[in-house]
């Protein structure tokens, strides 16, 4: 049974944006990069996050730096969950050898893939909770579902703090 965690007032999600938009100064791209990279990550994948690097909100009268903050945070994500990258990257290998079959491989390599990176991803994030000590089900649901709110849990209670204020001021 997990403890659902409390939600963030306002103050405390501005604290938090403020913080994480702060502790993206220290990071620099080429680093973020070379930690990508050094995982399997695709050139595709770290091109994608170089233009979610760069973009910014300004909320309250300040800058703040979402693209850095997002990346911030799926690298958190990737550290935490060490298999994830593995297993994606294997099922899209394996996509990608279905591209060899002669006439018909490139017409199903981009589902093999799709289904391939996603399998490899479930299976790998399923390894990850049970070297968390995490007990797994054999429910494909259940792990997408485990999957989706670590990864956003974190930014959805900011963002959910501060819908209400900001939005109200029409930003």
């Amino acid at each position: 049974m997990t403890i659902e965690p409390t939600p963030m007032t306002a103050t405390q999600a501005k604290l938090e944006l403020m913080l994480l938009n702060g502790e993206t100064d220290q990071m620099d791209w080429p680093d973020i990069v070379t930690l990508l990279h050094s995982r399997g990550a695709r050139l595709e994948l770290i091109t994608r996050m170089q233009e979610l690097w760069e973009k910014t909100k300004i909320i309250a009268g300040e800058v703040v730096k979402v693209g850095r903050i997002l990346v911030a945070r799926i690298w958190a994500f990737i550290k935490d969950n060490p298999n994830l990258v593995l297993g994606i990257a294997i099922g899209a290998a394996l996509g990608a050898l279905v591209n060899l079959i002669p006439f018909i491989g490139p017409l199903l390599a981009p589902i093999a893939m799709a289904i391939g990176a996603t399998m490899g991803g479930l299976a790998a994030h399923r390894i990850d909770k049970i070297e968390g000590g995490e007990t797994v089900t054999a429910s494909m649901f259940e792990d997408i579902i485990t999957l989706a709110k670590r990864f956003f849990q974190f930014l959805a209670g900011i963002y959910l703090a501060l819908r209400d204020e900001y939005f109200a001021e029409g930003i």
